[in-house]
Order: structure tokens, then sequence, then C-alpha cells
């Protein structure tokens, strides 16, 4: 569960997660994109290169054709012929020159004489074959690959040149029979200017797209991300309401183990306690040279049995499950009533000052009054006689704050309120405080010493307004005991 915990956590807090996702999914789509585009773009250039080479065709055809109607052209088979109609053709705008090939891609001859040698691809040859034209386009090419560099059209050319190579087959119209070849070298600036064109055209398209797609992409995981965040909040939410609601049941457990436990504790102690309380309360009228001390057994026995009657009410209710509400007035009254015993012994006066009205459930409110019982109690034992301790009770906000002061010496220094330790008092066991912290933890409320002089202390239990108490109209209340 904490390892999910932990996961849930870190998933929650990560920023970088959705830039992460957006960055990498606008990767792959510009990936798309760019292989899209570049595929696009050698089928449009195949087109504009092919498109000469459709044309020539056509063109070499038709001379051809119109020679043979005229009875000037004898068989296409022949070199000569294939020649003739070859430079009718290249009479065309932006043909730099012609080189003519026999059906198996050999060289044969080249006009104008200036024409370099040249050669055919050889996997152009089945194309071919199949009579239909190949071209292919050179952004540059040195002008001493295609003429020879004493001529005057090399000199005025110079360097290097856009070049398109048309190959184009030679056979009659009605033969299907490959006769030869004829490779037109065609001045290629027109293609190359219309090739940066496209190339344009194509990087615009691409950004559009790109742009479109990342947008649409980044509300479409702006908002798949925000309902993920609302979902992993909610199963954060639920999965910590079920650890509050495990470790609640676990505590349920535990403290009705505890509980049943101490309920045959107590219950076993009862009944030996009350023997020996009429053991110390018979010899107590014998003993008359100890008769004080006697006193002080019969008054630890005596307050030893009240505390197990409460312990063994508050556990009976649990047992029961008896639930009713106690308003904070009785909880004064049933403080008072309980601590009236030490009152009388210790000669110490004690007060209630209530400032507020309201209820506690009684499960609340038991433990409440074992607290403050034993809060005033510690205090009227810490009080020189004649003096007073006061339990006061007011609003904290929407809780409730109680307040047990004393005129006292103060807490001894160096010494922690809440730690057991070896009382001073006499039958004292110095856990007194340290187990009303635990009961006072165990509610969700907060016990502190607020204040330590020399002229007394001050110890205070707030409980938060979650535990139950009402709220209604304050009222001032002053009891004295």
């Amino acid at each position: 569960m904490e390892k999910v915990i932990h996961v849930q956590q870190l998933l929650l807090r990560s920023r970088r997660l959705p830039w992460l996702v957006l960055g990498l999914t606008l990767g792959i789509l510009a990936g798309v994109v760019l292989l899209t585009t570049l595929q696009v773009r050698q089928k449009i250039r195949q087109q504009i290169a092919g498109r000469d080479g459709e044309v020539l065709h056509e063109v070499t055809l038709m001379e051809y054709a119109d020679d043979v109607e005229q009875g000037l052209a004898g068989p296409i088979t022949d070199p000569g012929n294939q020649l003739t109609i070859v430079l009718k053709s290249s009479q065309l705008k932006s043909v730099l020159g012609v080189r003519l090939f026999d059906a198996a891609g050999r060289f044969v001859e080249a006009f104008p004489p200036d024409v370099r040698d040249g050669t055919v691809n050889p996997r152009d040859l089945p194309a071919l074959h199949d009579l239909k034209p190949v071209s292919h386009f050179h952004p540059t090419i040195a002008v001493s690959e295609v003429f020879f560099s004493e001529t005057p059209k090399a000199q005025a050319l110079r360097g290097t040149v856009p070049l398109l190579e048309v190959n184009v087959p030679l056979h009659a119209g009605a033969e299907d029979r490959l006769a030869g070849i004829a490779q037109f070298l065609i001045e290629g600036n027109s293609i190359a200017t219309e090739y940066a064109r496209l190339d344009r055209h194509l990087a615009v398209q691409a950004l559009a797209a790109l742009a479109a797609g990342g947008v649409i992409l980044l509300l479409a995981i702006g908002w798949a991300f925000r309902r993920l965040r609302h979902a992993h909040q909610l199963l954060a939410e639920r999965t910590e309401n079920l650890i509050k609601a495990n470790q609640e049941l676990a505590l349920a457990a535990k403290a009705s183990a505890l509980g049943t436990v101490a309920a045959h504790l107590i219950h076993g102690l009862k009944n030996p306690l009350a023997g020996l309380q009429s053991f110390v309360t018979a010899h107590s009228s014998q003993e008359n040279g100890k008769a004080a001390d006697w006193e002080q057994a019969v008054a630890s026995t005596r307050r030893m049995q009240d505390m197990i009657s409460q312990v063994v009410s508050v556990l009976r209710e649990e047992e029961t499950g008896t639930r009713y509400e106690i308003s904070l007035a009785e909880i004064g009254e049933l403080v008072a009533a309980r601590v009236r015993p030490v009152e009388r012994e210790t000669g110490v006066r004690f007060i209630q000052q209530i400032h507020a009205a309201g209820v506690l459930p009684n499960r609340v409110a038991n433990l409440v009054a074992l607290i403050l019982v034993n809060l005033v109690q510690n205090a009227l034992q810490a009080t020189p006689a004649g003096k007073t301790v006061r339990l006061g009770v007011t609003r904290a906000g929407d809780g409730v704050l109680f307040e047990v002061a004393d005129e006292g010496p103060g807490f001894p220094a160096g010494q922690t309120a809440f730690t057991a330790c070896r009382s001073e008092k006499s039958g004292g066991s110095g856990i007194g405080l340290a187990l009303s912290k635990q009961l006072a933890n165990h509610l969700g409320a907060a016990l502190e010493l607020k204040q330590s002089t020399p002229s007394g202390c001050v110890f205070a239990l707030s409980l938060p307004a979650r535990l139950g108490a009402e709220k209604s109209r304050e009222e001032t209340v002053s009891l004295a005991g």
C-alpha cells in the first residue's frame, strides 16, 4: 500500500510528465509528416522529370510516322534513320545534345560532335525494353562531363549546370520491340526552379499540418492529463480514507482486545481490593500508635476503589454500546463529585468556571472526565491547604478548552510533565499524567502544560470540533465545590 501511495504521489507531483508526453507525441507527428512529405516530394519530382520524357517520346514517334508517310524514312532499326529522327526531335528548346545507343545500351553516336560519349544506366534497360521513357535530373553536373572542354559551348557554360537526362525508346509505332535508345541532354534550370518552388510549397504545407496537429494534440493531451490528474487525486483521497479506516479498525481491534484484558484485570482486582480496604479499615482502629499511617492507607485504598469503579463504569458502557450525550456542565459536576474526597483531605477549595454550553457523546465525555479527574486530583494534592484549584471550560473556535489551574509551587524543574516517573507524593504512582496524555491522544485531543510558575501550574485539554461538542448559547456558570 505504501508503494502505491508513493507512486501516486510521484505521478501527482510530476509536472514534467505531460510535457514529456506532448514532446514525444509531437516528435512522432513531425517524423510522420516529414516522411510523408519526402515521399510526396519524390513522387512529384519523378512526375516533373518524366513529363519531358513523355513529350519527347511522343514527338519522336510522330517524327518517324511523318517520315514514313512521306517516304523519307527507312526501317527504324537502321542507326542512320534513328539519328535523323533524333536530330529532328533535338531541335526542341533547351536540348543541349543527344546520344544514340543500340537496344543493348551500347553507345552509337552523339550530336553535336562536342558531346562526350555516355552510357545508359543498366537499371533503366528493363523499362526501356517495355518502351517506357526514363528520366534523371542532376541538380549539378560538371560541364566537362558532357562536352569536350575545348569546344565553344563548354567554354560558354563553364563550371556546373543542372541537367535533365531523358532516355527515350526508339521503335516503330506498331511494333513492341526496342530498336534503339535516344538520350536527350536538356538544360535543367527551369526544372531546378520548379523543384525549389515545390520544396517551398511542401514545407509550408508540412509546417501547417504539424502546427494544426500539434494544437489538436496539445488540447487532447492537456484534457486527458487533467482528467487523469483528477482521477489520481480521487484515488489518492480514497486511498487515504481507506488507510485511515484501516487504522481506525486496527485501533478499534486493539482497543477492544485491550479493553477485554483490562476488564478481566479490573474485575479480578475489585474483590481483593475490597477485602484489603476492609482489612485496613479494621486495623486502623486497633493501631492507636500508628493511626495516621493507617488513615493514609485507608484513603489510598478508597481512592483505588473509586478509580476501579470509574474504569468499570466506562468499560461497561463500551461493552454494551450504550450511546447518550453529556453536557459540559454535567462533566464539571461529575469531576467535582469524584474529587470531593481528595478536596476534603487536602483542605483545598475546588471551583468550576464553565463559560460554554454544549454536549459530548458519552464515550468522549467519560474519557474527558477521567483525564480531568486525574488533573484535578494532582492539582489538589500539589496545592497548599486553604488555596484554590480551578477548572475552566471555554470555547476555542469550534472546539472546547478545559483548563485546570492550581496554586502550588509549580512543576519540578528538569522533569517532563507527561513522562512516567517516580512520584514525590505519598501513595502516588508517577504515571497519572502519562496515562492522561495517552487518553487525550486516543481521543484525538491535545493535552499540554500551558503554564508552570512558582505560583502554580495550568494544564490545558483541547477538544477539536469533530469530537462532537455541539455549540449552543454561551452562558457563565460558577460553582464552588
